[in-house]
C-alpha cells in the first residue's frame, strides 16, 4: 500500500511547486534530527518531498504508480541533502583532542592507611615542545589533508548519508608536516617532563581503588590534556592483613598456651597491645580488640596452632599424666 505524501507533507493534492517547498521547509525546522526530530518521520517527509517535487515522480505517483524509491528507498537524494539544500550543510560536532591518560600504581603500608600520611607521586609525562610549539621544527602545510588537520568520509547508504571526521596521520591532527626537525624534541613535537603530585592517604582506602586527576596527563597539540589515573596497591604487611575494616593478627602460640592459657603482645600502629587467652580456649577461637582496626573496625586475633616437638621423656610423661586426669 503506498503512502499518502499529501498528509505526510499537510497539503492537498493542488498544492503548487512553491506550496510543496514550503511544507517541507516548515515542517524539516521541527522533525529533522538536529532540531530534535524524529530521525524516521524525517525520512518520510524527504521521501514525499522527492517525490511530489519531481513532476513525473508525482504523476506516476498520483496515478496509483508504486514508490519512485522502491521498497528499500534509494534513488533519491538522502534527507541529509535536502535539509542541506534549504538549511545548508549540516553541522558536525568536532570532539576536543585530548592527550592520553597515564595510569600509575599508589603504593601505600598499612601504616600510611591507619596513621594517615601524605604520598608525594613522581611520574613523566610528554607536554608539548616550548621551542617549536608542537610542530616538530620547520613545517609546511599537510598535503593530505590540506592543512584541515582532519579527513571527512561520507559513511552510510543511498537513502541515509552521514559525515565522519577523523584525525589526519600523517600530520597528527596539526595540518602541518615537519621538513626540518626541531633540535630540542628532534621533531616530535613533544619533550619529557618529571612533575610530582602529592595525594593525601584516606583511612577507607582499599587496594583496587582508583583515583583521576584531571589534565596532567599527557598534553596534546591543539587540544587538552589527558588524565592521570592512581591505582591503590596496599603491600603486605608484616604482621597484619587488612579485611575490610578489621585488621588481621595471627600470632603462633602451642597447643599448651591455648590449654593453660597466655598473654599475647602485638606489634600494634598506636604501640604494644595485650591480649589475653584464656585456659581451656578452644583450637578455633579468635579473639578481638575493638576499634583497633581501620576506620573503627576491630584487631581479629586468629592465633595458629604449634604442636610441640622433640619432646624429653619428662615431658612426654606430664603430658601423660594430664591425659589421665582429664579422663
Amino acid at each position: 500500500m503506498n503512502k499518502d505524501y499529501y498528509k505526510t507533507l499537510n497539503i492537498n493534492r493542488n498544492a503548487t511547486q512553491d506550496e510543496i517547498k514550503k511544507a517541507f521547509r516548515t515542517l524539516s525546522k521541527t522533525h529533522h534530527p538536529d532540531k530534535g526530530g524524529n530521525e524516521n518521520t524525517f525520512k518520510e517527509m524527504s521521501e514525499a518531498y522527492d517525490t511530489l517535487s519531481d513532476e513525473k515522480k508525482r504523476q506516476k505517483y498520483d496515478m496509483g504508480g508504486k514508490n519512485p524509491f522502491g521498497d528499500f528507498g534509494g534513488g533519491g537524494p538522502s534527507p541529509d541533502d535536502l535539509f542541506n539544500q534549504f538549511f545548508g550543510r549540516r553541522q558536525q560536532r568536532r570532539q576536543v583532542r585530548k592527550g592520553r591518560n597515564l595510569n600509575i600504581p599508589l603504593k601505600v603500608t598499612l601504616e600510611d592507611v591507619y596513621l594517615g600520611s601524605v604520598k608525594t607521586l613522581r611520574y613523566r609525562r610528554n607536554v608539548v615542545c616550548k621551542d617549536c610549539t608542537g610542530t616538530g621544527g620547520r613545517t609546511q602545510q599537510c598535503t593530505f589533508c590540506n592543512g584541515k588537520g582532519r579527513k571527512e568520509t561520507i559513511v552510510g547508504n543511498a537513502f541515509f548519508k552521514q559525515m565522519r571526521t577523523e584525525i589526519c596521520n600523517p600530520c597528527k591532527g596539526t595540518g602541518r608536516l615537519v621538513i626540518k626537525a626541531c633540535n630540542s624534541c628532534v621533531g616530535q613535537g613533544y619533550t619529557d617532563e618529571d612533575k610530582t603530585i602529592d595525594f593525601k592517604v584516606p583511612h577507607n582506602l582499599q587496594t583496587g581503588q582508583q583515583y583521576s586527576f584531571r589534565l596532567i596527563g599527557d598534553e596534546i597539540v591543539n587540544g587538552e590534556p589527558g588524565d592521570l589515573f592512581l591505582e591503590v596497591v596496599i603491600l603486605p604487611h608484616q604482621h597484619f592483613k587488612l579485611i575490610g575494616k578489621d585488621l588481621i593478627y595471627e600470632p603462633n602460640i602451642s597447643v599448651i598456651d591455648l590449654m593453660i592459657g597466655t598473654r599475647i603482645d602485638i606489634p600494634h600502629f598506636d604501640g604494644k597491645i595485650t591480649a589475653t587467652v584464656k585456659p581451656d580456649s578452644n583450637i578455633h577461637d579468635s579473639f578481638q580488640v575493638r576499634g583497633k582496626g581501620m576506620l573503627n573496625g576491630n584487631l581479629i586475633i586468629k592465633p595458629k596452632i604449634s604442636l610441640p616437638k622433640n619432646l624429653n621423656s619428662q615431658e612426654v610423661k606430664s603430658l601423660q599424666e594430664i591425659k589421665i586426669n582429664r579422663q
